[in-house]
């Protein structure tokens, strides 16, 4: 690939605000592009966690609907329904679970490890204050 002599400035300059060398930016933006194109609807946003793939226009990530999407027994229209969203974009990202289910699996396992790390940190503070 030979870019323009614009874009890869663009590239560079961007790469250097985010402290990455520009080929691993340029890479992470085509097998992005190329994941948005075979799944419409999913952008990826970046968290504390790292990168991770969104639904756009619902506000949530796809581990968040998929993970209620299990509560509900996979049903679509009982996931639209509790997290008030058009039953499109539960398939959006059910649709993405399918391709990539590993990942989605991983993302909802570190949350829950996040989750349970952070609670257990704000128990031994209020034990700490109440002794």
């Amino acid at each position: 690939m030979r870019p323009s002599k614009r874009t890869l400035e663009r590239l560079r300059e961007r790469a250097r605000l985010l402290g990455e060398k520009h080929t691993t930016l340029a890479e992470r933006y085509l097998e992005e592009g190329v994941i948005m194109d075979e799944h419409p609807n999913i952008h990826f946003v970046d968290g504390a966690l790292g990168r991770r793939p969104a639904v756009l226009g619902s506000g949530l990530d796809v581990w968040e609907i998929v993970e209620v999407a299990k509560d509900n027994g996979g049903s679509v229209a009982d996931t639209a329904s509790y997290l008030e969203i058009d039953p499109r974009l539960v398939e959006t990202a059910l649709r993405y679970y399918g391709a990539y289910r590993d990942e989605i699996d991983d993302w909802i396992e570190r949350v829950h490890t996040l989750n349970e790390r952070e609670e257990s940190t704000w128990r031994a503070a209020h034990e700490a204050i109440s002794a």
